[in-house]
């Protein structure tokens, strides 16, 4: 989950480099667990949805109950719920979401919360690469989440921002994320709840793989 991009000269970026610097040893950990999945494989690569799942469609609930269109106003074209269900459903499988017991995030934990979620989208790109290589049509065609939200190109040839970089605009310009602490907050909660899925999700596969005694 890849969360960082080259900075642009328009685009001041201190409460990014805040975050990212809080919350470095929390990637790296679920990058660790991530990388235990082979996207190309169906077996894996659904067990992989799986797990984002679970925790991306709880947070986005928590989000939608913290009032995150009124901080966010295009959020509804960030949101990838619906997507990776629609991935899912056609590797015939679904997802129990995670049970979040708090209570709705302040809005500068939200953008704490997004960054985490937003930035995941860096590292979809690659992950993208490894399922668009699958000799299996099943896991090429379950896309969506991974092709969620990126840059395109218009047919006069001029790339969109895409909603990682149009993100951080919001991110750095908007009064509510000012509480580095409270923003830090959010983003350690997100990225927890993604090891908490993940790791039991590699846990699982290892079991189901593992050969018998």
């Amino acid at each position: 989950m890849q969360l960082e991009d080259s900075p642009t000269a328009s685009l001041t970026s201190h409460r990014r480099n805040s975050l990212r610097g809080a919350t470095d040893h929390l990637h790296r950990d679920l990058d660790r667990i991530a990388a235990a999945f082979n996207l190309a494989d169906v077996t894996h690569y659904r067990r992989f949805l799986q797990a984002n799942a679970a925790a991306l469609i709880a947070i986005e609930q928590l989000l939608e109950n913290a009032g995150v269109a009124q901080l966010v106003p295009d959020w509804p074209q960030r949101s990838r719920s619906s997507a990776i269900v629609a991935d899912l459903r056609s590797l015939d499988s679904d997802v129990q979401p995670l049970a979040l017991r708090r209570a709705a995030p302040t809005p500068p934990e939200v953008f704490g919360i997004l960054y985490v979620l937003e930035g995941s989208r860096l590292g979809a790109r690659v992950l993208l690469d490894q399922v668009i290589a699958s000799t299996d049509e099943n896991v090429r065609n379950a896309s969506s989440y991974l092709r969620h939200g990126q840059p395109a190109v218009d047919q006069e040839g001029n790339q969109s921002l895409g909603l990682w970089r149009s993100f951080l605009e919001q991110l750095e310009t908007n009064d509510a994320a000012d509480d580095q602490t409270q923003s830090v907050s959010g983003a350690v909660y997100a990225f927890t709840m993604f090891i908490r899925s993940f790791g039991q999700a590699a846990s699982d596969l290892r079991l189901r793989t593992a050969p018998a005694a």
